[in-house]
């Protein structure tokens, strides 16, 4: 480990591969960010940069000199040296000649040989900025520590401590610099001005202070429902929502085989562990799996449960209630002279086309509704999963409770080899609404939902049409072995096309991610010029096993509260970074006093100001 101090970052911008690329790569489609994903932290006040190895940020850019330019923080600001014997360098399109220096500010472009750079530092640096701790002197990662007195003892474990966002900003954008941190008695907040607060103000101010989320999603539902809720109101809408739950549950026990449990029980206690047991398990393996992908804007964990009960109790008795209703017509819709191969297309097509408009709504819901909440394609693979999770669940239940005799078929066929199936199916969909916020134009928001639609069904039907024709065969023909041999080759292989389905999902899922991360990198370096977001946390927040890390860091050592806060900081400065996205993106602005953006501002202001206090309980005076 070694101390250093952190002036700013520079983060590359693109590297043109050819000058055939130059027309493609000068602009990126809209939602489409670079993916470029080097983050250099300037630890020094003074930095080279070149192609050589002994620079201290190489770029591997043969049009880059050995030697190329010099960054330095002086007292008056930032200035770029060129070094090289005779390579330009541009600032925003000014060349700056070989031997030459100029003045750089934040948030300037560098075009050195075929690499643009960005500077990304306060406007007004600091004169001594707080240190910081290099956990691996390798990373170009740098972690904000807190000052200790001069003198002070620290040890390994301490040191590690310290990496922690546990100090408040030096000054805050709309103080202007008249009044430093240290003075100041109350949170920081952008809205410090004396004039009276409105009605419409003061609600929108009480709604944002007295949450108890803990994270950037009460600022969506700040502004996805009324401001003027009152507590009553909020609590009566959950005690609806818990009972309207409750009566989809008991509903969908009394349709779907209670006779069949009911013996279950009386034949073996022990059977129903296994019956509830195995199903409970898998699904709870989708949520981790869930959780872990779900890396940089999270989903609340409400609207994470949400989405598993929509699958396991709300779109249970609606399924059960069609899908009965329509397979008691298929003898007459289908008639007698019907064979084996379309009486199973039937009944494939009833369950595909039924169940993935169930689920299907439970997305649509969510992405209407919270619309801000649905930000991307791994948005859409996270409440796909989950809705699927949950609907699999309560299905395994009752086929295994339904058929006992079959317990070791079922448990190869919908466990081992389709734990995944109901939310590859449902996740098909998912992506499709969230690449709608990737995009502009009209009518791929009609046409590729309709698309993904389409594919979520087909592929749930090609895979029961599968299962059930070759159950047909079996059953019509128990003794014959080549048909027996034919149906263990068919059910095998009717995962295939699931399994390539869930490489696509990965794939676009690895896309998504790198997404969010340039997300992150493009939206959030004004915010650290005006010092709402600090260097180390610009640098911190693109890096998602590093910030995980850090955060169990904070709940071993600091405890359950403080890495509430820890994440909650990171969580609503990554809201702002998205809600900027956005914006950019076309989305109009909200109706009322503050916006989305200054809402997130003001958290983060607050929030920093809380950590602060919990690390250093002394007030301030």
């Amino acid at each position: 480990m070694s101390v250093s101090r952190n002036y700013g970052v520079l983060r590359i911008i693109r590297v043109r591969r050819s000058a055939h690329k130059t027309r493609h790569l000068e602009k990126n489609p809209p939602g489409l960010l670079s993916e470029e994903h080097l983050v250099h932290v300037l630890a020094e006040r003074e930095t080279t940069i070149g192609r050589a190895l002994s620079n201290d940020l190489i770029l591997m850019d043969p049009t880059v000199s050995r030697e190329h330019a010099r960054l330095i923080l002086t007292d008056e600001g930032w200035c770029i040296h060129n070094i090289s014997e005779q390579n330009a360098l541009q600032i925003n399109g000014t060349t700056i000649a070989a031997g030459s220096q100029s003045p750089i500010q934040s948030q300037d472009f560098l075009l050195l040989g075929n690499t643009m750079l960005q500077l990304v530092a306060p406007n007004q640096p600091m004169a001594s900025p707080l240190p910081s701790l290099t956990i691996n002197q390798t990373s170009d990662i740098a972690l904000p520590t807190t000052p200790h007195p001069a003198g002070a003892d620290q040890d390994t474990s301490t040191r590690i401590l310290n990496a922690l966002p546990l100090s408040p900003p030096e000054k805050s954008s709309r103080l202007n610099g008249k009044r430093p941190l240290e003075n100041l008695p109350v949170p920081l907040s952008p809205a410090l001005d004396q004039e009276p607060l409105s009605d419409q103000k003061r609600d929108s101010q009480a709604w944002d202070e007295s949450d108890k989320f803990h994270d950037n999603s009460s600022i969506t539902l700040q502004f996805a429902l009324p401001q003027r809720f009152k507590k009553q109101v909020r609590w009566a809408l959950v005690g609806i929502i818990l009972v309207f739950l409750l009566l989809s549950a008991l509903t969908a026990i009394i349709l779907n085989n209670l006779l069949g449990i009911v013996s279950l029980i009386q034949e073996s206690p022990l059977n129903v562990l296994s019956v509830l047991s195995i199903p409970i398990v898998t699904a709870l393996g989708i949520n981790l799996l869930v959780n872990f992908i779900d890396r940089y804007e999270r989903e609340p964990w409400f609207l994470r449960l949400a989405a598993f009960l929509w699958g396991a109790v709300i779109a249970i008795p609606p399924t059960t209630f069609i899908e009965g209703n329509i397979d008691a017509l298929r003898a007459t819709i289908l008639g007698p002279q019907a064979g084996k191969a379309l009486h199973a297309l039937f009944s494939a097509l009833n369950a595909g086309i039924t169940e993935e408009t169930v689920k299907g709504l439970g997305l649509l819901l969510l992405f209407i509704v919270l619309r801000d909440e649905f930000d991307n394609i791994t948005d859409g693979i996270v409440y796909g999963a989950l809705i699927g999770a949950g609907f699999a669940m309560l299905e395994n239940i009752f086929y295994f409770a339904g058929n006992p005799k079959a317990f070791v078929f079922l448990l190869i066929g919908r466990i081992v080899l389709g734990w995944l199936s109901h939310s590859t199916f449902t996740i098909c969909f998912g992506i499709s609404l969230g690449y709608m916020r990737h995009t502009r134009v009209r009518w791929q928001h009609i046409v590729i939902p309709l698309i993904g639609y389409a594919i979520s069904v087909g592929l749930h039907t090609a895979f029961d049409f599968i299962n059930f024709f070759a159950n047909s065969l079996v059953l019509a023909s128990p003794d014959n072995t080549s048909i027996v041999m034919f149906s263990v080759v068919a059910s095998i292989g009717d995962y295939i096309l699931p399994f390539i389905a869930q490489m696509v999902i990965i794939y676009c899922l690895i896309k998504s991610l790198a997404h969010e991360a340039a997300v992150i990198r493009e939206f959030l370096a004004s915010e650290v010029s005006s010092g709402i977001i600090t260097v180390d946390e610009y640098a911190l927040l693109q890096h998602s096993f590093l910030r995980t890390k850090i955060e169990r860091r904070v709940l071993f050592y600091h405890g359950f509260k403080q890495w509430l806060r820890v994440k909650a900081l990171y969580q609503t400065e990554i809201g702002l970074a998205f809600r900027k996205w956005h914006v950019s993106m076309g989305d109009k602005p909200k109706l009322g006093y503050v916006q989305p953006e200054d809402a997130y501002r003001r958290r983060i202001q607050r929030l920093r100001y809380h950590i602060y206090l919990a690390e250093n309980p002394k007030p301030l005076t």
